[in-house]
């Protein structure tokens, strides 16, 4: 069990540290422009395993930009997986009683990520991301967790926004994403599905 919880954190440290040295070379030049908040909510879509049924979702981060075109930052993100239906017995007669939500998967985690804007004007900013990070996976039935994994996790996007008025802009991400985890434990494992979203960026004035 120390030797399995070992890994886990060898691979995290693996995943974290190179990235973190990156990161702080990107923000070293990363000073002409102000960084860019990230905020979005929706919904997760398609999610395979059981339920399966799919739920809310949301992220929330901070890009820094850099040669014009490039984005580089972190993000921190929630995802809902879907709630399985069940039937209520009585435990004594074990007559239905009725429906009630059953089992429950949920995503959660923090991710690197990298983004390229396509196309920028007043009117519309096209730009696509991909990220890398780690993530955890729980299953839990009416609120009692009762299985949970961890593993590495990327992802893609594709966001298109409008900016409004004093460096917000407002739009609609769509993003897909893999939770490389093992389902032999579970087969019922979510390990792909797709989210999409509304979303909220704002950029300040860069400081003199």
């Amino acid at each position: 069990m120390r030797a399995r919880e070992r890994g886990s954190w060898d691979l995290r440290l693996a995943v974290l540290v190179p990235v973190l040295a990156a990161s702080a070379g990107f923000a070293s030049v990363a000073r002409a422009e102000s960084p860019v908040v990230v905020a979005t909510a929706g919904v997760s879509l398609s999610p395979n395993g059981t339920p399966g049924a799919g739920g809310s979702a949301g992220s929330f981060g901070l890009l820094f930009p850099f040669d014009g075109r490039w984005s580089f930052g972190g993000a921190l993100f929630a995802e809902d997986l879907g709630t399985g239906l069940g039937t209520l017995r009585d435990p004594n007669s074990g007559g239905a009683l009725g429906t009630v939500a059953d089992l429950h998967r949920w995503a959660y985690g923090g991710e690197w990520q990298v983004e390229a804007r396509l196309h920028r004007s007043r009117r519309l900013g096209l730009m696509w991301g991909a990220g890398f990070g780690y993530g955890r996976q729980e299953r839990d039935q009416r609120g009692l967790v009762n299985g949970a994994v961890s593993g590495v996790t990327a992802s893609t996007s594709a966001t298109f926004v409008v900016p409004v008025s004093h460096g917000h802009a407002v739009g609609v991400a769509l993003a897909a994403r893999r939770l490389f985890v093992n389902t032999a434990a579970d087969p019922g494992r979510s390990t792909n599905w797709a989210t999409a979203a509304f979303e909220w960026r704002w950029q300040g004035t860069p400081k003199e």
